[in-house]
């Protein structure tokens, strides 16, 4: 009978706020102790190895980046790529790397199509200098030697010319002693003709002897010109005294060729 009425709907909707009324005016009972854990320390280990950090384990908090210094905060705002103007400065590096390295190209280019060319040109015509100057070395020694030779052949010559001029001043004087030999035979054959034609032919000869005794014996010359005038001005006048004066110009002619060339007639 009582489980009929609970299976109605309306019995059970008042059993259940009745039972809530009930349930709200009884007191809170005391909730039963807790019995002591009697050993938690592996529990605690475990608990600190789950709550404490590790030191590569990151913490709950979060850490403020370091401080960057203000070079590196400047390159990074003039080249950093979270910028407008790093962006912007990232392209014009990368066309000014384009236009060095194109630069860079060229002069190498340069480098093997011009310059190591043009510098074995230039090393061979050195070496074709060189060469050269070896060879006017060698042709200024051989110029050397021939001025050398030319020089003493010239010296040769010069001796060979005062030589000459030695021999034809001895010659010269060997004539003028020849006409006064003439002379004195005339004078004794008591000639007056050939004795002047002969006395100025020894005036003559004796003119052709006298720059190279001027040279040598400028006394000397001066002397036998001036007994020749004297032995010419007196002969006309007195014989016997132009006698005298002739042996005396012989004598000093003789004198003159031993003093002069160093040999007798």
């Amino acid at each position: 009978m009582d489980e009929s009425l609970n299976d109605i709907p309306g019995n059970k909707i008042e059993m259940a706020e009745s039972n809530a009324e009930a349930n709200a005016e009884a007191p809170a009972e005391a909730p039963a102790e807790a019995e002591p854990l009697k050993d938690t320390s592996p529990i605690v280990e475990m608990a600190g190895e789950v709550d404490s950090p590790s030191a590569s384990a990151p913490t709950g908090k979060e850490t403020s980046p370091a401080k960057r210094s203000w070079i590196y905060r400047f390159f990074n705002f003039l080249l950093g790529a979270d910028s407008r103007l790093g962006r912007v400065m990232r392209t014009i590096l990368r066309w000014a790397a384009a236009v060095v390295g194109l630069f860079a190209l060229g002069l190498l280019a340069g480098f093997l199509l011009l310059y190591q060319p043009a510098q074995k040109g230039l090393d061979s015509a050195n070496q074709q200098i060189g060469l050269v100057n070896d060879e006017n070395s060698q042709l200024q020694s051989q110029v050397n030697g021939l001025q050398n030779t030319l020089t003493t052949a010239n010296e040769a010559v010069q001796g060979a010319q005062e030589e000459l001029k030695k021999a034809q001043a001895r010659n010269s004087l060997l004539v003028v002693i020849y006409d006064i030999a003439n002379a004195q035979t005339y004078l004794a054959q008591k000639d007056g003709a050939k004795l002047i034609n002969i006395l100025d032919k020894t005036s003559t000869d004796l003119d052709a002897v006298q720059p190279y005794l001027l040279t040598a014996h400028k006394d000397l010359a001066d002397e036998l010109k001036s007994r020749l005038e004297t032995v010419r001005s007196v002969v006309i006048r007195d014989a016997q005294l132009a006698q005298s004066d002739l042996d005396n110009l012989y004598s000093a002619l003789i004198a003159a060729n031993d003093l002069v060339f160093g040999s007798k007639p």
